[in-house]
């Protein structure tokens, strides 16, 4: 089965012009920070959004916002002195 599809090129210039533009903006500004993200990395230093990621604590309820609001308010008010 072979896809006849057209190149990003071709569909971008089927859009009426003022969308055009606003195609080309929102490419040259993902290409932007694509090569900002390469400069980074060769020379080491790392922006705030290298900071995140996921992570699977193995609870299926740690998304539960009202467990998390119950545990803040519970370490909020401890008082964190250690037990005589």
């Amino acid at each position: 089965m072979t896809a006849n599809l057209k190149s990003l090129e071709e569909l971008v210039q089927e859009l009426p012009p003022e969308r055009q533009a606003e195609v080309r903006t929102f490419v040259e500004a993902i290409l932007a920070q694509e090569g900002a993200a390469q400069s980074r990395a060769q020379t080491g230093e790392r922006s705030f959004e290298d900071y995140f990621g996921a992570w699977d604590s193995g609870d299926e309820n740690s998304a539960d916002n009202e467990q998390i609001d119950a545990d803040l308010a519970r370490e909020y008010g401890a008082t964190h002195e250690p037990n005589n």
